[in-house]
Formats: C-alpha cells, structure tokens, sequence
C-alpha cells in the first residue's frame, strides 16, 4: 500500500482547533453544573448541554493517544489526562495503549480488543459491547507493546481516585443531583453513542467481518456526533492526521486513497 510517511508532517507546538474542543469541555461541564446548580437550567437541559459537550471527550483523548495535540509528548499526556478525568472517563493511559492496540493489530480476533465489539447486529451491539469489554484478554498482547510505565499507572490510578472522590464526596456535602445530571447520565449516553459511532459503524460490514479502510460519506448529523470519524479509513492509514483535516486530505489525495482500496459508502 501506498502510503504517506508520519516524517512528513510537522507536528504543531499546539493544535488551536483542538484545544478549542478540549478547553469547551473542560471549562464547559462545570459551568453547566453551576447554572444548574443555580436553577437556571432544568435537569434535562442540563443533560442535553452536558451531553453534546462530553461528546468532545473522544477526540480529546484521542488525539493525545496519537500525539496529534502537541510536538511535545508530555503535553499530549497532560491535555489526554485532563480531558478523560473532566469526562469522569478516566485511566488515559491504560485506554491509549488499547486504541495503539486497535491500530497495530486491527481486524486480529484474538489481539484487536474492538473485533469482537463489532460481530454483533444493531440491536445486539449495547450486550456485545458490554460482554467484550469484560473478556478481552490482553495477554494476548506483546508486554513490551506500548507499556504502561509505573508513573503513568499512578496517573491512571490518581484520576480514578479522584473521580470517586468527586461521587463520594458530592453525596457527603449535598451535591450529587449535580454530578449526577451533569455527569453520570451524560456519561452513561455518550459511552453507547461512541461505541455505536466511531467503534460500529466504521469497521462492522453488512455481511459479516470486520473493516478498517472505510469513509462514510454521512450526513452532518453523523459528522456531527462522531466529530469527523465517519473518516474513519483516513484515520487508520494516517493516523497522525488531525480529524479537522481528514476532510481537505480526502479532497486533495483522491488518487491516494483509491491506491489504498478506501471503501467509500
């Protein structure tokens, strides 16, 4: 396969459009937690509001996985760190070295932890999704691929403290209501419409297996959810493309990705 070298690409000091995504969550979520906080929204705006704005989580974490945020590595894990704890999604570091996985061994049944999330059907995805999860073995999986250091594992375990710190805590002073509308439940939808929109629909087939070369051409609403990754193709074969650019990269190297057998639907 034909194919751009990442060498290619200079990597930003900081990607501005991304960093604008992360700092709306960021700052976002606790704001809409207040004004709710406040009653000036009502719970389900509150959860509409807390919604849209923890969909941005994925490409948050997602581009520090792949170190599209910044040139800087510590950067990446910083902005990838933060972004998942204000998403109360935490673990960055155990989650990256699962996507790095994904992308090493795609389509591997026994090494791919996303294959056995797709061979399901639409309405047996949500059981199929939960169960893989549960199951998936990592070991096997080279230990020396991406390992997780003794530093980054205190990260992970810091974030999840912290996380059930905020719970725990918001019960003891009289603020769960808050967490919570703005939180869990927004947590709970955003969990399934990520699975469904950027783990299903870019790699299951109609007739069974799985794909990883595919563009979905997609109305704005799936652009919307699944903030671009209806490229998903593009992502996979060059993923140190930033996802505001897979669109301009599609236009301007047709050519490039009918040598790499992209499935356009």
């Amino acid at each position: 396969m034909a194919q751009h070298k990442e060498s290619h690409r200079v990597k930003p000091i900081l990607d501005c459009i991304t960093g604008v995504l992360v700092l709306s969550m960021v700052v976002g979520l606790p704001v809409v937690g207040w004004f709710y906080h406040l009653g000036v929204l009502p719970f389900w705006a509150t959860v509409v509001l807390g919604t849209l704005l923890m969909n941005l989580s994925f490409t948050a974490w997602h581009e520090s996985s792949h170190q599209n945020f910044s040139k800087f590595k510590w950067l990446n894990h910083v902005v990838g760190w933060i972004a998942s704890l204000a998403s109360i999604y935490p673990g960055y570091f155990s989650r990256r070295r699962e996507h790095l996985i994904h992308h090493r061994w795609a389509g591997d049944d026994a090494k791919d932890p996303v294959y056995s999330r797709i061979q399901s059907t639409f309405l047996s995805f949500p059981k199929v999704l939960v169960d893989s999860n549960r199951k998936f073995n990592f070991q096997n999986v080279p230990e020396n691929f991406h390992p997780i250091t003794r530093g980054q594992r205190i990260a992970d375990l810091a974030s999840n403290s912290l996380v059930a710190a905020l719970v725990v805590s918001s019960i003891f002073y009289g603020f769960f209501n808050v967490v919570f509308w703005v939180w869990i439940v927004p947590r709970f939808f955003i969990f399934f419409i990520h699975a469904y929109f950027i783990c299903y629909l870019p790699h299951a087939m109609k007739q069974g297996g799985y794909q990883v070369n595919r563009i979905r051409r997609g109305r704005w609403i799936q652009r919307f959810i699944s903030v671009e990754q209806n490229m998903h193709g593009i992502h996979h074969l060059w993923p140190w493309i930033p996802w505001h650019q897979y669109h301009n990269f599609k236009s301007l190297n047709s050519n490039t990705i009918l040598e790499n057998n992209i499935e356009i639907i």
